[in-house]
């Protein structure tokens, strides 16, 4: 396990100062960089996969841990890879977010060995954005529907 983490020690300009990086190649290492956190996401198998201007994805492998008692995923981890790919698709570099609010669909069962969850900004503001988010299986088949709430901090 990678060592502790503190969040209040992490600026992303710091990491990047000095160096001359294209779009892409920040967003790679934002990538590498949030994988590596011992964070909720980290100790709950949840990987950023994707990350661009107003987009990201997250990837989950559905494990026994993931699953209900009926043998699919929890909506636990649904919600949270939803959450997840909300806050990524919202963040800038120099701002901090929280979850304000989150209202989620679950469309159909989700089995399978992964679940990814791509999200896209609907309005960006000054102090909070909307985000739709939506999960699929690894069929490729919408299981949940989501709407968050960000928070600017």
């Amino acid at each position: 396990m990678p060592e502790a983490y503190n969040p209040e020690e992490f600026n992303v300009e710091a990491v990047l100062e000095g160096q001359r990086m294209t779009k892409e190649e920040r967003y790679a290492q934002m990538i590498d960089y949030m994988n590596t956190v011992p964070d909720y996401n980290y100790h709950n198998g949840i990987k950023l996969i994707e990350l661009a201007d107003n987009y990201a994805a997250c990837k989950v492998e559905l494990t026994p841990e993931t699953m209900n008692s009926q043998g699919m995923a929890h909506g636990g981890i649904i919600f949270a890879i939803c959450d997840d790919a909300a806050g990524y698709a919202a963040a800038f570099i120099d701002r901090r977010l929280v979850t304000q609010g989150g209202n989620i669909n679950f469309l159909r069962p989700a089995t399978g060995s992964y679940l990814i969850a791509k999200a896209e900004p609907v309005k960006v503001g000054k102090n909070i954005s909307i985000v739709e988010s939506r999960a699929y299986d690894d069929q490729d088949r919408l299981v949940a529907h989501a709407t968050f709430t960000l928070f600017y901090t």
